[in-house]
């Protein structure tokens, strides 16, 4: 299992569909896999990317903050190990990333994300729509076009598919 670069080193990157939300994003993803690691994108979000080279070395990175980003590195046979029998896991029912990146991920407009933020939030149909500034029939309207667009038959449905395909990060 791995992509080889030209040294001959095996790089596998694991990435949430959240590490796809801009173009400078994705546009470094594909550099990565030009490069010849292999990369793909988990069906669920994850807690940090996940980076195993050669399988001897491990590198957790943990959300990009301005200015700064924690990574852990380890070379620990022990952890390495552990990590890479769940990453192997997430690597299998995960998509390739040019596969990923050709596939239908919806555009979402300001206002179709704001409802899907509101329905996040938990909140009545009623507040929501007031929050938003729509009527309560408009904004009722847009929950059924959104949930549409992510092809959910449920409020919940949405956002679960909103989470896998990186909407709501």
């Amino acid at each position: 299992m791995g992509g080889a670069d030209t040294s001959g080193i095996t790089v596998d990157k694991l990435v949430s569909p959240a590490a796809l939300a801009d173009e400078a994003a994705r546009s470094h993803l594909r550099e990565v896999a030009a490069r010849g690691a292999r990369v793909r994108i988990s069906s669920a979000p994850l807690p940090h990317e996940t980076i195993i080279i050669d399988r001897r070395v491990m590198i957790l990175a943990g959300r990009g903050t301005p200015g700064m980003r924690e990574f852990t590195v380890t070379t620990s046979p022990v952890l390495v190990d552990g990590v890479y029998s769940l990453f192997r896991a997430a690597w299998e029912t995960a998509t390739d990333l040019a596969a990923y990146l050709r596939g239908d991920v919806p555009h979402l407009d300001t206002g179709s994300r704001a409802v899907l933020r509101a329905l996040g939030a938990g909140y009545t149909d009623e507040s929501a729509a007031r929050q938003l500034g729509l009527s309560l029939r408009t904004y009722r309207r847009r929950v059924a076009e959104l949930m549409t667009t992510l092809e959910a038959d449920s409020r919940f449905q949405a956002g679960l598919r909103a989470g896998e395909l990186g909407l709501t990060g």
